[in-house]
């Protein structure tokens, strides 16, 4: 009885849904803050400063935790709460030196951002300080309290967004990983440039890092698998190692498209699913600024959203902004390194990671003319090369001093009109975005803003692989200049689209990057504005929920041509032999597909040891799989330990096979009974107790889901990183659709809830419309109001 008494006491004390009237001292003016029906809050405050101020209240009152986490993750200090689980992940944090540059950064800012920005870290320490002693349960779990938040923890976790979004140079590392074994030609059959012709490097790579005799004498994995790793850092592992195909999509139609003469907009970013969701939708409204949509917990301002004239949207552009040099070491005297004119000292500073339950970890972070060493603190990195006479330093475009992306967004809020906002843009340092605009003059404009390096195509290594430290031929040479980016405004065809694939300015031939995603979803969406001359807002949503998969396309006459021995084979191909790619969350088609192709791609690449099965999932082997099997006696399709030489059609039957023997003991031996859904399962993740058996089921949210990771619904599968394969944890974060005829249509939703708190119905009450593709209203001018909210001083 006591332990009910104590969690009535928890349920009825915790303020996870607050109303009223609270006083705070410092506070200027008093600030009203209505929340509509779908829980939006509207923030109306008498300056700029009071707003953000409120925001960060809410921000601290409904996602405390999430904050605390984003706060610690961006200054590598998990381990004080969590322990020697994720010592790795902070001793990395702080090798990167994430807070280190937030700080630099943050000085060279203009007062007046400052001054908002602590206003932002007044608010969230006012929020976070009103909860009293009923704080959310995650922190009795691990026995800490909220702690400072301060403005610079701000610009640290724009970083830490721009590193997810940023993840070069896991490529690079791939590929040099991958040198140890294959030659260069072979190397880029397995990571393709995803676009068809020649790589943007010529240079023997494999060749020249094996002249240099750069690798480790032992090559081999340095530790047991991912899975074996515990639990609160497991469900960590991707914010080290970068992703690929963390993407997005966004379209814009102008009126002589549209069935209503005015422009539509619509966009989905695809980031991991969390819970609580990454997002906070708001409405602030002051003197200069009234703007609704998406915040980050942590940022002030919104960052995906809309005023009252116009409307902006972003995927990633996806520039080549990190490159790894491979510095050698100075034999004589391991404290320098060799430069371009001889030799050089490492710039070191110690670091002392605190660890809960454990002494604290004493570590130096050694710092290149090109950025900070990792191959001390990042396994891959260290097994690679020869550690004793080489390292590996990071040059990355975020931690410049330079810097000043939150004053670009704060910027971006207030602007009058589209203009102001693109020249807010110049302001946008990294993650470089695709922004696609429209207007309520009926304008649609499409801008690259972000900083990416300049390079010469077919000159040296193009940052597709390490380069060597000590030549000046693979120096940055600067920047390229804002109007020589990517620009677009209303074209003739009437429409904009973006979808992560490849941009080329119209003025510079040079690529970003010598890696774009494949461009399945934008092909796909392009197909559908195509196949109408006018589009509704429904047309939009229709758009947004569209499941077909054009990586799925070009694999279905072997698929369907694949024969097998298994006893359910028979009426699992009468049902493949209609299945047309289209990854419908009922289709007993799509899962019998994606674990064939799933098999197919491992009989193909396994061969490749640890080095495929430790990346299998956060690195796509689809391009690599579609460009082999176009040969139908590719030597990849050949299984090197027999002593026959076997065709891609035979490895095709050997796939389903063992996908038809997978699927009959996951799901029963009826493939009738089989659906997409029962397998692609999207969770929304709780850092840190995802992996931890009943807190996980407590605080995961989950839901079958459609679409796989190339279909415009997008849900990229997790491969051989989980123990079920085709979960998806990456999905669309959001979805909003803008309609300029009247902007008060407008429509949202996410995959959680606005609330933090696990016991609110808040929390998960969006995730049916989520994964069914409904939307709710995104709405300045609310006509009902659930509670209401005033922030005073007396």
């Amino acid at each position: 009885m006591a332990g009910l008494a104590v969690t009535m006491t928890y349920l009825y004390s915790a303020q996870s849904n607050i109303s009223g009237k609270r006083t705070i001292k410092s506070l200027g003016d008093s600030i009203a803050i209505t929340f509509d029906e779908v829980d939006i809050p509207h923030i109306k405050a008498k300056s700029q400063a009071d707003a953000y101020f409120a925001l960060g209240y809410l921000h601290a009152s409904e996602r405390s935790w999430q904050m605390e986490m984003n706060r610690r993750i961006a200054s590598g200090r998990l381990s004080e709460i969590l322990g020697n689980d994720t010592v790795k992940i902070d001793r990395f944090v702080r090798t990167l030196g994430i807070k280190r540059a937030a700080e630099r950064q943050f000085d060279r800012y203009p007062v007046s951002a400052k001054r908002l920005l602590q206003a932002y870290a007044d608010g969230v320490n006012a929020g976070n300080a009103q909860l009293g002693w009923a704080l959310p349960i995650e922190y009795f779990l691990t026995g800490s309290k909220p702690g400072h938040w301060s403005p610079t923890d701000s610009v640290a976790w724009m970083l830490m967004m721009a590193y997810d979004l940023g993840g070069n140079w896991h490529k690079e590392l791939q590929r040099l990983e991958l040198s140890q074994f294959l030659s260069t030609k072979q190397v880029w059959e397995v990571t393709p440039p995803n676009e068809p012709g020649e790589p943007v490097s010529n240079v023997d790579f494999s060749k020249l890092y094996r002249d240099l005799k750069v690798f480790h004498p032992t090559p081999g994995p340095a530790e047991a698998k991912p899975q074996n790793l515990p639990a609160t850092e497991l469900s960590q592992r991707d914010r080290l190692g970068g992703k690929d195909g963390i993407g997005s999509n966004n379209w814009a139609l102008s009126g002589k498209l549209s069935a209503t003469g005015k422009p539509l907009l619509a966009n989905d970013p695809h980031l991991g699913l969390s819970a609580p969701a990454i997002w906070y939708f708001a409405h602030l409204e002051a003197p200069g600024i009234n703007v609704i949509g998406a915040t980050l917990p942590g940022i002030p301002g919104v960052v995906l959203g809309r005023t009252d004239k116009y409307a902006w949207s972003f995927t990633n552009t996806g520039p080549d902004v990190q490159d790894l040099y491979i510095e050698q070491i100075d034999a004589k005297n391991p404290g320098m390194y060799r430069g371009p004119d001889g030799p050089l000292p490492f710039k070191v500073h110690q670091e002392i990671i605190d660890i809960k339950g454990a002494p604290s970890f004493t570590f130096l972070v050694k710092e290149t003319r090109h950025g900070p060493v990792i191959s001390d603190s990042y396994r891959q990195a260290k097994r690679v090369i020869d550690t004793d006479r080489f390292a590996l330093a990071l040059r990355w475009t975020a931690l410049d001093i330079e810097n000043q992306s939150v004053v670009g967004l704060l910027e971006m809020n207030r602007s009058a009109d589209l203009d102001q906002f693109k020249q807010a843009l110049r302001k946008n340092y990294a993650p470089m975005q695709n922004v696609v605009m429209a207007d309520m003059e009926g304008n649609i404009a499409y801008q690259a803003a972000g900083i990416a390096p300049k390079r010469l195509l077919h000159h040296g290594l193009y940052g597709v692989a390490p380069a060597l430290g000590w030549e000046k031929q693979y120096d940055w040479s600067g920047y390229v200049p804002f109007e020589q980016l990517p620009a677009s405004n209303n074209p003739e065809q009437g429409w904009i689209a973006t979808a992560n694939q490849k941009i080329i300015a119209a003025n510079d031939p040079n690529p970003l990057t010598g890696d774009w995603e494949l461009p399945t979803r934008y092909h796909r969406i392009v197909d559908l504005i195509k196949a109408k001359s006018i589009h509704s807002f429904d047309d939009m949503k229709t758009m947004q929920g569209d499941t077909l998969s054009l990586a799925a396309t070009p694999l279905l006459d072997l698929f369907k041509s694949s024969q097998s021995s298994h006893p359910s084979s028979a009426k699992a191909m009468e049902i493949a032999r209609n299945f047309d790619g289209d990854m419908k969350v009922d289709s007993a088609g799509a899962l019998i597909f994606n674990a064939w192709a799933d098999q197919l791609t491992r009989n193909l690449f396994s061969r490749l040891s640890y080095l495929f099965t430790e990346n299998y999932g956060s690195r796509n082997y689809r391009a690599p799989l579609l460009n082999q099997v176009q040969n139908p006696n590719s030597p990849w399709c050949d299984n090197p330990k027999t002593e026959r030489v076997e065709s891609c059609q035979e490895s095709a039957n050997l796939a389903l096979d063992k996908a038809l023997d997978y699927l009959s003991k996951e799901y029963g031996n009826d493939p009738q009974s089989w659906a997409w859904g029962k397998a692609h399962i999207a969770i929304s993740e709780h850092r840190p107790f995802s992996k931890i058996p009943l807190l996980g089921d407590f605080f995961n949210i989950k839901t079958p889901f459609p679409g796989d990771g190339f279909s415009v619904n997008v849900g990229r599968l997790e491969l051989l990183q989980s123990k079920n394969p085709y979960e998806t944890l990456q999905a669309a974060s959001l979805r909003t659709v803008f309609d300029f005829s009247d902007l008060e249509k407008s429509v949202f939703i996410y995959q959680t809830g606005q609330s933090g708190w696990v016991q609110s119905k808040l929390y998960r009450n969006m995730n049916g419309l989520w994964a069914k593709n409904d939307y709710l209203p995104l709405q300045m001018k609310t006509e009902k109001i659930s509670r209401q909210l005033e922030l005073s001083n007396k």
